[in-house]
């Protein structure tokens, strides 16, 4: 069977450089800002208000369920198949070596140095067994990402020779079994990184369809379509925490979905993105999201070190919001940017290294 064939890479009415989507990197940033928000709290609006009424009851805790983390990681999924795959569409061969070598630096020397600094401010848990910090953090999904960097090349060649097809079918179908077996599960945990790497493993393929079809998308020009389409993603995030809090409907039933639906959404955001350039702030923080995702739970221990005077709700809140943002620009500083560089500069020109 021939090769389906791959759409060019260079998209003119792109912003920004080549194969460079900005609207990604903003889309990074708010992502990991939803993380990082779902991890301590929405903003400390009706705190202090006294909840011994119906009304005032239901107004907080709508208040707190407005942002919901682990749908953001999902989205951060599609993303990375997307950039994953972009760079190499229009490559006959795979540089094997070189890729494994480059992703692996970008990735594991930040992970590496955000896990010290989690020990140096009294994290106790262990490497690996119960408890793990590879699995029972925020590193859970980089655990997935990294068997799905693995396993690109060989995606890849079975995309280039029989196209999409067989990949999503027989992907789709294994997710689906897997989760009907496991209806009962919370969360990751009970599935460990094997079982979820395999159950969200379709949410990724569709980030690299996506970049196939990224040149051909045709612009948007409603803002009323991407705002409602912003606000299904929100709504479809919702939808999921109030089935895993208030059902018994978890997180390995529903993320796979909402995977689909970050699909849909992505696509708009770019369609917008070709004629309305995103937020130059937003753009910004999006080269270092990855370091925000990453040390941001460090924050409460290196606040509760600096002994600031309690400040009230508000402040504090915006306090501690404002330390794990310049954490996070801080470590992009030394650790992520300087991995990204050596990351550039790594050469591997064996051909017998190279994958169609």
């Amino acid at each position: 069977m021939n090769s389906p064939p791959i759409v060019p890479v260079r998209d003119p009415l792109a912003r920004g450089k080549g194969n460079h989507y900005p609207i990604l990197d903003s889309l990074r940033f708010v992502l990991a800002l939803w993380v990082t928000i779902g991890h301590f709290g929405m903003f400390p609006l009706f705190e202090g208000m006294d909840v011994s009424t119906a009304f005032v009851r239901f107004v907080t805790h709508a208040w707190s369920s407005i942002v919901f983390g682990t749908p953001a990681v999902i989205g951060f999924f599609v993303i990375s198949g997307f950039c994953i795959h972009l760079p190499f569409l229009n490559q006959e061969k795979l540089p094997v070596g070189r890729y494994y070598a480059r992703r692996y630096t970008r990735i594991l020397v930040p992970v590496f140095a955000a896990i010290w600094i989690w020990k140096l401010f009294g994290n106790k848990q262990g490497w690996f067994g119960e408890h793990s910090i590879l699995w029972e953090s925020v590193l859970w999904s980089l655990v997935c990402e990294e068997i799905y960097y693995a396993l690109y090349p060989l995606v890849r060649w079975v995309r280039r020779r029989y196209g999409w097809m067989p990949v999503f079918v027989t992907a789709f179908a294994a997710s689906l079994a897997f989760a009907a077996t496991h209806l009962h599960a919370l969360d990751w945990t009970a599935l460990g990184p094997l079982g979820t790497a395999f159950l969200l493993f379709p949410v990724w393929l569709m980030g690299c369809v996506l970049a196939e079809k990224s040149s051909t998308i045709p612009p948007l020009e409603s803002a009323w379509v991407i705002w409602k389409w912003r606000f299904f993603a929100w709504a479809g995030c919702w939808a999921s925490e109030m089935l895993h809090f208030k059902t018994g409907i978890h997180l390995p039933q529903t993320m796979l979905w909402f995977g689909v639906l970050a699909w849909f959404w992505m696509e708009k955001e770019i369609a917008y993105g070709k004629h309305h350039p995103p937020s130059r702030m937003l753009v910004f923080g999006g080269a270092w999201s990855y370091s925000l995702y990453l040390i941001h739970g460090s924050t409460p221990a290196l606040y509760e070190k600096l002994r600031i005077p309690n400040l009230g709700y508000i402040l504090n809140w915006c306090a501690m919001l404002t330390l794990a943002l310049a954490m996070a620009y801080v470590f992009y500083l030394l650790v992520e940017r300087p991995s990204h560089k050596v990351a550039r500069r790594i050469r591997v020109t064996d051909k017998r290294q190279l994958i169609s």
